[in-house]
This record gives C-alpha cells, structure tokens and sequence, in this order.
C-alpha cells in the first residue's frame, strides 16, 4: 500500500500549535504547550526509554518483539521531512489525479493546492510520527526539548504503538498500493490503527492524572480542534482528523465487548470500511461493502483514479446533517478519466434499503442544488450546471444512483451516451 502523505505517517497526538498563534507569530512548539498543561498536575516522573516501551507493551496487552529507536525533531526538520515524503510518496501526478477527482465531487475548488495544503496542515499540527516505509521503521517526537518531558512521554506511548502494530503487521503492505488516502479503504485501517493507539495513550495519561482533578484538556483523548486546520477544505480536515475521531470510538467498543484482547484481534482482521468503523456492530456481525461497478467510460478515455468514497466520506460529501443520509450505505465505487485534457467522473453507490436509497438522493439533490443551478434533464439523468462542472446523476431501478461529473459538457454528453442501454 502506498501511504503517500499523512498516513505513511501515522501520527500521534496532534495539538492545537497553530491555532493559538497569532497570524504574525510562528506557531509554538505542541509539545511544550502540553507540558505548560501538564506540569502542574502531577503524576508524571522520569521514565528511561526502555520504561516507556515495556509500559506500552503491559498498558495493550502485546509484548515488542524488538525494542524502538526513536529521534526528536523540531519544526523545522519536521518540515524538510515533510517534504521529502512528498517527493517520494505524493508526487504531482498522484496530486494531480487526486484534485481532479475531488474538484469533480465537488469537495475542493479549483485554486486548492493538495500538496501545498497538506503539507502546511501537517508541518503545523503534528507532533510525533511512525514512517512506516520499509528501511524507515522508526518513530519520532516533535520536540525542541530532546528529553522524555509529560508532553514527549504522552506522544511516544501513542507513537510506540504504532511501532508494536507495524511489528506485528507490517502495516506499509496492508492495503493494496493503488488505495490512496482519499478512500474509504484507508480511512476504516487508518481508523483502526489510530484509534487504537490512542486509547493506548490516554490509558497512559489516566494513569498519571487523578480521575477527581479538574484537567484543564479532555482526557478521553487528545485531538486537533477544527480551528488549528485553519481554513482546509472539510474533506483535507476529515481525512486527517477522521482516524482519530471515529477510530476512538470504535477502538472504544472493541475494548467493551472484550479487553484489548479484541483490539489485537482487529490487527489481524481490519475494518473493511468506515461503515464498520462507524457501526461497530456491523463490524461484528461481519457486514462487508458490496462490490459496485460505475460503468463504462467513453472511448479513448484514460483512468487516472479508482477508489471508495464511503460513508464516512460521503457525509463530508453531503456536508450538512448527513449522518441520516449517509446511514444504510450498502458500497461504492468511482472511477475518473482523462479525456483529452479534461476530467469525467462516475460514481455509483447502492444501499440497504429503498428508505435510505431515498435519504441519500434527497441530500444529494439537496447538496448539488446548492452547488449550481439545474440544467435541462437528458436520458433519464437529472442535471446541475456549477461552472466549470456539469453533474448529471439519477436513481436506478435497483435503488442504485449514478452520477457523472466533468468539467466538458461535451465529454459529459459522451459519457451519458456511454449509458444509454442502462435501466432509467
């Protein structure tokens, strides 16, 4: 699988640097605004690395099969490494076919800049890391201070189970190299692997803060608040944010129904998708998504990406109340083109029932018409001009719906020409 940006990181406890910084100020350190929250609390003392690990390894239940190495480093050295993650992993062609699929969606606008953005978002939030790479394999604290302080302490026991879940699974080969980070596929693993290590880290925490104190942070786990993203598309906030939050919670009821030995045992049987993130009971009960094809694209066309919207993100879609829209997602599956310079998208979703069939198709004619004004229907396909883009979508008989994007109404005309024997 390739990681390409954020998740080839899997990132710890990620703090509101940037957000507390005033437009002309350099963000401060996160981890020393965690120590300023910790240090008058007590509990924490001196731990030895080696202490550290074997606290991480008895707070999970999983022993390490080898002991850690990990580096600190400043903002600075975060952002070089940053940057040469991006050329290695997210490279302009696969930025490219990720902005024409998401700008056809709807999700970005046409001035944003994935790799720009992404890398700001990361340079200034995260605070620790795993790379997972194969010859990387190492963790890393994002601290001037260079010593185990409550904040380092608090990042490491998070990153060190990450360390103990790629031992065990050599997480970098888990998902086919073709799923990118905008898929479902990768935000429910993503979601299993951060939501577990960070349980792990607030067990870490709780054992040092008296549950009786008044602390002046959540507890039940520390996340990124929406305004240190600034002002990044919802779909750049969701997938950076989404593991940790939905992937809390799942990890939370995995715990419930059987100790952390049912959290290892997810390691070796993952979520499938966000929908059994979200219901863990579907995870349970073994509920797969249903493999979904789009449909044929013109001639001539070249297929510049592939992938799986999912519930998660099809509420970031809908935007919204879309919690109810998005329930009762049965799969999915989108494909985008080129055609001679310019994008055509088709993607087909299905669902449990004809309710939430309905449910869905009312919120997206609800979205699209927010998005631009409505054309002229053709075969069957209701219509939406939002310049540049022209969407045609319409329900089949199976309850299915289709919809088609592209930035050329002509290529758009031949895509639905492409589908003139499907059912209306």
């Amino acid at each position: 699988m390739k990681w390409r940006t954020g998740p080839v990181l899997l990132a710890g406890a990620l703090l509101c640097g940037s957000a507390l910084a005033r437009d002309d100020e350099p963000a401060p350190d996160p981890s020393e605004l965690l120590d300023a929250l910790l240090v008058g609390l007590g509990g924490f003392r001196e731990l030895t690395a080696a202490e550290l690990e074997q606290e991480v390894a008895d707070l999970g239940g999983v022993p390490f099969r080898s002991s850690v190495t990990f580096e600190y480093l400043d903002r600075p050295a975060l952002a070089r490494y940053v940057q040469e993650l991006l050329q290695e992993e997210y490279g302009e062609p696969e930025a490219k076919a990720d902005e024409r699929t998401l700008r056809a969606f709807g999700l970005i606008d046409g001035e944003t800049d994935l790799r720009a953005v992404r890398a700001r978002l990361l340079e200034d939030n995260v605070a620790g890391f795993y790379d997972v790479r194969p010859g990387r394999k190492r963790l890393y604290a994002i601290s001037g201070q260079r010593r185990l302080t409550p904040a380092n302490q608090i990042v490491l026991a998070h990153e060190l189970r990450h360390a103990l879940q790629d031992q065990h699974l050599d997480v970098h080969t888990l998902l086919p190299e073709e799923v990118g980070d905008f898929d479902d596929r990768s935000l429910a693993l993503l979601s299993l692997l951060e939501g577990d290590a960070l349980l792990v880290m607030e067990r870490f925490l709780m054992k040092r803060i008296d549950a009786e104190s008044e602390s002046p942070f959540d507890a039940s786990g520390l996340s990124l608040p929406a305004e240190a993203l600034g002002n990044a598309p919802p779909i750049l906030r969701d997938q950076l944010v989404l593991p940790y939050t939905l992937g809390r919670s799942f990890a939370v009821a995995l715990h419930a129904r059987g100790g952390w030995p049912a959290v290892r045992a997810a390691w070796d049987a993952p979520p499938r998708s966000s929908e059994q993130v979200l219901h863990p009971e579907k995870y349970v009960s073994g509920e797969a998504p249903r493999e979904v094809d789009p449909g044929p694209a013109p001639a001539g066309a070249r297929p510049i990406a592939d992938g799986v919207l999912g519930e998660a993100f099809i509420r970031t879609l809908l935007g919204g109340s879309a919690e109810t829209a998005a329930a009762g997602w049965g799969g999915d599956r989108y494909r985008t083109w080129d055609l001679g310079g310019r994008t055509l998208l088709a993607w087909r979703s299905v669902w449990d029932t004809e309710v939430d069939a309905r449910e869905f198709r009312d919120a997206l004619a609800a979205s699209l018409a927010a998005r631009g004004r409505a054309g002229r229907d053709r075969q069957g396909f209701r219509i939406v001009e939002a310049a540049p883009w022209t969407i045609a979508w319409r329900a089949e008989k199976d309850g299915a719906v289709t919809l088609l994007s592209s930035d050329d109404a002509r290529v758009l005309e031949s895509a639905l020409r492409a589908r003139r024997t499907a059912a209306p």
